[in-house]
């Protein structure tokens, strides 16, 4: 019998998304069911998030082969298929972006899919305009699927594009629509590993520092905050290099508080449990998984955490991501165990 993890509410699933495995797919040691074997005995699951265009290569499109052998797959194993990550990229073409009625087409493609392979939930992105979601929430709502967009770094709930994406779902009223948190929106520090890999290309020690205090505290856009902390950095003799290491940070990080994500509280459908790294105690230096649990326990959520591990952009070599998911699911069972505890007393 697979033993998978169990957090101490049973309104709260665990689970992946394979996304979190992409150092194993690029090494070529696994193709789709080995790898979704390895999660099922690892006991990493039960619930299992795909990126269409990363698992599947005939994607957006599936036949019917291929969709009775994953439900067979799943069924077999054991696994849920949560959520089917979608993409809409605006620039398929070379000559042009793509219209609205081209967009939609794209993304109605992939709500199709996800029925067609058993995904209840279709994770959407900020590229996906008002006029392309106001086209696909009836065939959504026709299909029995929810569409969540998801809230990654730099936006939050309370950043101007969420705003509007916030009226629009009031304008439409549809109860398929919601969000989907990925806790890389509100983190505390950088992760170790890639701070240290800063200096490792050159940047000088003393300017980690400067670099995570202009990241906390800087006013304006991405673009603005690292020419701030470049025109720092030359100053104190840095090369451009190394300056031009830091700057993945300002997209994969970002600093807004935690206590936004109350403000969608009833229209969370899904969750992205971003991790990168745990020290000797199991702690995630970077998120306050405690705040994370306080939140989860505080709304009721009811629904998948998938881990997802984005550590694979500075991992040491070697890294296992299946050993990382292990340790984000059992932070977060503990935090939420501490969570429960609290209340109840």
């Amino acid at each position: 019998m697979i033993e998978t993890t169990n957090f101490p509410t049973p309104a709260i699933g665990s689970g992946l998304t394979l996304y979190s495995l992409t150092n194993e797919w690029l090494d070529g040691r696994f193709d789709l069911e080995g790898i979704v074997r390895e999660v099922a005995a690892r006991g990493i699951g039960p619930g299992i998030e795909l990126v269409g265009y990363q698992s599947l290569r005939s994607y957006p499109e599936v036949d019917d082969a291929t969709a009775d052998w994953w439900r067979a797959l799943t069924g077999e194993l054991g696994l849920v298929p949560t959520c089917l990550s979608s993409n809409v990229d605006t620039a398929l073409r070379s000559d042009r972006f793509l219209n609205v009625d081209e967009m939609t087409d794209l993304l109605s493609r992939q709500l199709r899919t996800a029925k067609k392979l058993g995904f209840g939930i279709v994770r959407i992105q900020i590229g996906a305009s008002a006029e392309v979601i106001r086209r696909i929430t009836p065939l959504a709502e026709d299909l029995g699927l929810r569409v969540g967009m998801e809230l990654h770094c730099p936006e939050s709930p309370r950043t101007e594009r969420i705003l509007r994406v916030r009226d629009l779902y009031a304008e439409l009223g549809s109860p398929v629509l919601g969000f989907i948190p990925d806790f890389s929106a509100t983190m505390r520090d950088i992760p170790p590993t890639e701070k240290r890999q800063w200096v490792e290309a050159g940047l000088p020690e003393q300017l980690v520092d400067a670099f995570v205090e202009n990241w906390r505290t800087a006013p304006g856009t991405m673009k603005d905050r690292f020419q701030s902390f470049r025109t720092l950095a030359l100053r104190a003799g840095a090369s451009e290099e190394s300056i031009l290491s830091t700057m993945g940070a300002l997209s994969m990080h970002g600093t807004q508080p935690m206590e936004s994500w109350y403000d969608i509280a009833d229209q969370i459908i899904h969750i992205h449990g971003k991790c990168y790294e745990f020290d000797a105690n199991g702690h995630e230096p970077s998120i306050d998984y405690d705040a994370v649990a306080r939140l989860l326990v505080d709304i009721d959520y009811k629904g998948w955490v998938s881990t997802e591990w984005e550590g694979h952009f500075f991992a040491d070599p070697g890294t296992d991501a299946f050993e990382m998911v292990r340790a984000h699911q059992r932070l977060l069972g503990r935090s939420l165990q501490k969570r429960l505890d609290a209340r109840n007393t």
